[in-house]
């Protein structure tokens, strides 16, 4: 613990008056040590437990303003110059160099300077937590640096990236000093430049936090596909977006494919059943590794006993074209489930977010069904039955989707007529 006040001047007097001043250190609870030159002083601050330096202008080997400057890269104390001669340069210079005041020596009182040195020492350890801030903040980035993912922070409100890792700033061309003076725009990243950003700020604002695949840039006219995973945060009055983003190996850019290609519905032109229990394993894995909520929605429609079998396959294909225009946030995927049923995966959200969605679905289906007046009259009913939680708080896919079937069916059997059931875990 740092005790002793360090007292810097060759005169006997002077010290004798700080001395008496201050009660031999008793008035602010320090231990009064002396010093009659600057290296002595400098000696003295490895040897002792300096809390606070009171430091005459004008020594034997050098003046006070020197010795601040000498004093710059060593463990922070409070200091505090002392003078005969006070002016305005003199005070700048002192405060440029790190002391938090300067005292005239001729009009100290024990009040003036109690308060001073109470300060100084204030200074001193906000001083050294910056100091040890500043440290973690370049061990941090050196060790980002050495990370081959890519590591970046944007500003939502103004789409500019605040912070990036070697990564980042290699594709996007872009050096350190860029990034930080404002420079960098979101959409340099992407390969797609505002619609690539423009994806990503979507998923957050409804969701909060995403996983989203979007081509970066890799070399001159080279696209390199990277799965990104981020979240909202608000600091003071500010939102931001923390991206950690990964390159897809083509191996598994292939495979994907195959999973979303294989055995299409014919009818609406969606991922089949297989295809989408496919990509909710996926889901189910991200949100696994990053602790989030997945939505799972499944929407059933009953078809007034006056539509023909033609009647039915004509909507369910308009059903599946608005659907895939429609369902194209990064995070949301949907898939035919049955003859009359499809389901919505989403990742991230809450109650209020997954009923905005199935809400929205809702509206899109009946919409794609009133093709004509006969279905304007009479449309179909549609239900929807959401299941909404961890994957570590339900245990696994099967159970997730028993769910959302339970969910649905309460739905369907619903008295209110709403046509909805959300079943939360």
């Amino acid at each position: 613990m740092r005790d002793q006040l360090l007292v810097v001047d060759d005169d006997a007097t002077d010290r004798l008056l700080i001395r008496r001043l201050l009660a031999d250190g008793a008035t602010v609870g320090l231990k009064l040590v002396e010093a009659e030159t600057a290296q002595e002083a400098v000696e003295m601050l490895r040897t002792h437990r300096v809390a606070c330096m009171l430091i005459d202008q004008v020594l034997p080997d050098m003046t006070g303003l020197d010795l601040l400057n000498m004093l710059a890269n060593i463990e922070p104390v409070g200091l505090i110059l002392v003078s005969g001669v006070m002016d305005v340069s003199l005070s700048r210079d002192a405060i440029r160099l790190g002391a938090h005041d300067v005292l005239p020596k001729d009009d100290m009182d024990t009040a003036r300077l109690s308060l001073a040195i109470h300060a100084a020492i204030g200074t001193a350890r906000v001083r050294q937590q910056m100091a040890e801030h500043s440290q973690h903040l370049e061990l941090f980035f050196a060790l980002a640096d050495e990370c081959r993912d890519y590591l970046f922070v944007i500003d939502l409100s103004t789409g500019v990236v605040v912070e990036a890792n070697a990564e980042i700033r290699r594709i996007s061309g872009a050096d350190r000093t860029e990034v930080h003076a404002g420079k960098l725009s979101a959409e340099r990243i992407f390969a797609a430049g505002p619609t690539g950003w423009n994806r990503l700020r979507a998923s957050i604002e409804y969701y909060g936090q995403a996983t989203v695949e979007l081509e970066v840039f890799n070399g001159p006219g080279r696209r390199m596909p990277i799965e990104i995973r981020a979240r909202r945060v608000t600091h003071g009055p500010r939102q931001y977006m923390i991206c950690v983003g990964r390159e897809v190996s083509r191996e598994r850019g292939l495979e994907r494919e195959v999973i979303r290609l294989r055995d299409p519905d014919q009818l609406t032109g969606l991922p089949s059943r297989e295809a989408f229990m496919g990509e909710l394993e996926r889901s189910w894995n991200w949100a696994m590794n990053d602790d989030t909520a997945l939505v799972l929605t499944m929407l059933s429609i009953s078809w007034p006993e006056r539509y023909t079998e033609d009647m039915r396959a004509v909507m369910l294909r308009q059903v599946g074209q608005a659907l895939l225009g429609n369902v194209r946030r990064s995070n949301e995927l949907v898939g035919r489930y049955s003859e009359n049923s499809f389901a919505v995966i989403a990742t991230g959200g809450d109650e209020i977010v997954a009923r905005k969605l199935a809400d929205r679905l809702r509206m899109l289906i009946r919409g794609a069904c009133a093709s004509d007046v006969e279905s304007a009259m009479h449309p179909p009913h549609v239900a929807a039955g959401i299941a909404l939680g961890r994957p570590s708080d339900i245990g696994s896919v099967s159970e997730f989707m028993d769910l959302a079937a339970q969910a649905l069916d309460s739905a369907q059997k619903a008295e209110t007529g709403q046509g909805m059931h959300l079943l939360a875990v």
